[in-house]
Parts: structure tokens; C-alpha cells; sequence
């Protein structure tokens, strides 16, 4: 019985250990990758390598790199300067028909948070807004990247 019980102790001990050396980690993590002023933020769709489009927060302008391949009379992406959003089609279907992802940047706030979008359970959309790290739609096959004055300088 009582070996029993030193057992589970150590158990204990070993369980909290652990779970305090992952929050740790995930915090120095947090606080070093997101460090520095957000410049741009890179838009991707599917596995290209080039970002579709990039939201320049220094300039305050978007570029659009190349439009989407579409069968319908609208050119994706979309970019509506007054609403400050960009739309772009997504991977995931619905009825056969690809869904629409609608991104929002702001210049002031240096972020962006995708508003719009259909996939099971909207998971892109309930990420909200952010101003760092990546921003990713596995459904639909979006990503955005920030690259911040940090990384300008670096040789």
C-alpha cells in the first residue's frame, strides 16, 4: 500500500513538472516570435510559395501578386479599399462551388482577421484578430504571415 502511494506522488510531481516546463516553453515562445512591429502581412492561398497578395502597413496600400484561376466574372482576390477587406476563394466547397474568405486589415492597428468564410465549423473566422504569427484556414486553404521590422534587418 504505501509504495502505492509514493508512486502516485511522484507521478503527480512528474505531471505538474511537465505541464509548468510546456507552459513555460509556450510563453518564451510567445513573447519571442511575436516581438517587433508588424510591416506587412503576406496573404497565401493553396501551396504557392508567393503570397496572392500582401498588406502593406507602412504604405498603407495592398498589392495583389496574381488573381485566382475562377470560371466566374469576378477576379479573386477582391480587394474594397473603403471596407478595408479582401476577398478571395477558398478551397472549401459547397455544392460544388468554392466558398468566398473575407479577409479584414487594418492599416491604424497593424492586424487582420478573416470575418467571413465557410467551412465546418468556422474555425478561421473564430481566430479573430490578430497582429503577429500567422493567421491559418486549413478548409480553405488561406494563410496570412506577418513580417515585422525585426526580421527587415536581418542578414
Amino acid at each position: 500500500m504505501r509504495t502505492l502511494s509514493i508512486k502516485t506522488k511522484r507521478d503527480l510531481f512528474l505531471g505538474i513538472g511537465v505541464l509548468i516546463f510546456v507552459l513555460l516553453t509556450w510563453l518564451i515562445l510567445t513573447l519571442t516570435l511575436s516581438n517587433g512591429t508588424a510591416t506587412s502581412a503576406s496573404v497565401y492561398y493553396g501551396s504557392n510559395r508567393e503570397p496572392i497578395a500582401t498588406i502593406d502597413f507602412i504604405s498603407n496600400q495592398v498589392t495583389i501578386h496574381y488573381y485566382q484561376d475562377t470560371n466566374t466574372e469576378t477576379r479573386y482576390p477582391y480587394v474594397d479599399l473603403s471596407n478595408q477587406t479582401m476577398t478571395l476563394l477558398g478551397d472549401y466547397e459547397i455544392g460544388g462551388m468554392k466558398q468566398e474568405v473575407v479577409i479584414k486589415y487594418d492599416f491604424d492597428k497593424q492586424s487582420v482577421q478573416i470575418i467571413e468564410e465557410a467551412s465546418p465549423y468556422n474555425v478561421c473566422s473564430k481566430q479573430g484578430e490578430i497582429t503577429s504569427g500567422a493567421l491559418i484556414c486549413l478548409p480553405n486553404s488561406v494563410r496570412v504571415e506577418f513580417k515585422n521590422a525585426e526580421e527587415d534587418f536581418i542578414l
